[in-house]
């Protein structure tokens, strides 16, 4: 370490090309004008009591409220010399005041001086600007889901069948989603005059509130959903009875809630619903429903989003 530190003095000592000298006047604090003059030219300024070889001295002089600042250069010569009125810089003022006159004394003298000057007082170079945001796929401003879902209604002989469903969802921001979709459900009960069969085409528009994490986003949705029903009775062999078809609307509002969970390009996406039927259509055998698109539903799916 006592190497180190002698190696480190000595480099200041060769680098350090101007003296100060503050003594003759007491009334301002050396500290002060040390540290004015240390900012505006570093390490060219040497220690308190060096004076370097051929190097640069400033010096000053205070008497009846007025400074004199004389600065010589190292090739000697007339030195340069200003006066200032001590009065004119109350408090804190005055330190600064007079470092700077004699930085710019200085300057005047010595190349090196001025150079270091420049340096400290050219604009720092510009931050390098940082790389774009990675745009985080999990609340990109649309996706598309391909789903698998099971479909009830759970009032009685309630149709429940399978089905496919593809979700088109476009996000405003990180809390604001509207999604619409299609789907497609089929379902069948036997009964006892035979088989009743119905096939669900519908589509639903929804708009709510969405919360989004790193990887995993989710929303609460209101909306409504309008379809068809495709009823279709087949006759058991020998049971007397004939078969029909029938096409029906149906429609209800309804409250949604989905999640997914972002894996890269593609990820898993869940999604629940629960309903009720504004209008249903029913499917008779005998006086009696044996199917019925009606009442409340609920819908569970899973499947991929894109």
């Amino acid at each position: 370490m006592a190497a180190v530190a002698t190696v480190g003095a000595s480099a200041q000592a060769t680098q350090a090309t101007v003296a100060l000298d503050t003594a003759a006047c007491p009334a301002i604090p050396e500290a002060a004008i040390r540290r004015i003059v240390g900012i505006e030219i570093g390490d060219l300024l040497a220690g308190p009591g060096d004076v370097p070889a051929g190097g640069n001295r400033l010096a000053m002089f205070c008497q009846e409220g007025v400074a004199r600042l004389a600065a010589r250069g190292a090739g000697g010569g007339q030195p340069i010399e200003r006066e200032l009125r001590l009065a004119e810089f109350p408090g804190d003022a005055a330190p600064r005041a007079l470092a700077l006159a004699g930085v710019e004394m200085l300057a005047a003298l010595d190349p090196a001086v001025r150079e270091r000057i420049q340096i400290r007082q050219s604009p720092a170079a510009a931050p390098a600007p940082e790389p774009p945001a990675r745009a985080d796929r999990s609340v990109a401003a649309v996706g598309i889901a391909i789903s698998a879902v099971r479909r009830e209604f759970l009032g009685g002989a309630g149709f429940g069948g399978w089905g496919g469903r593809i979700d088109l969802d476009r996000g405003f921001g990180r809390r604001f989603v509207v999604g619409i979709d299609a789907e497609i459900d089929g379902g069948n009960s036997t009964v006892a005059l035979g088989e009743a069969r119905a096939l669900l085409v519908s589509a639903g528009a929804f708009g709510g509130l969405r919360a989004a994490g790193a990887r995993l986003v989710g929303s609460l949705s209101l909306g409504a959903r309008v379809g068809l029903a495709s009823l279709e009775g087949t006759p058991a062999g020998g049971a007397g009875a004939t078969g029909a078809t029938a096409l029906r609307p149906w429609w209800g509002p309804a409250i949604a809630a989905r999640g997914w969970l972002r894996t890269g390009p593609i990820g898993f996406v869940a999604a629940i619903e629960v309903g009720v039927a504004a209008r249903g259509a029913r499917g008779l055998a005998d006086g009696a429903t044996v199917l019925a698109v009606d009442g409340a539903w609920l819908l569970a799916g899973l499947g991929v989003r894109f």
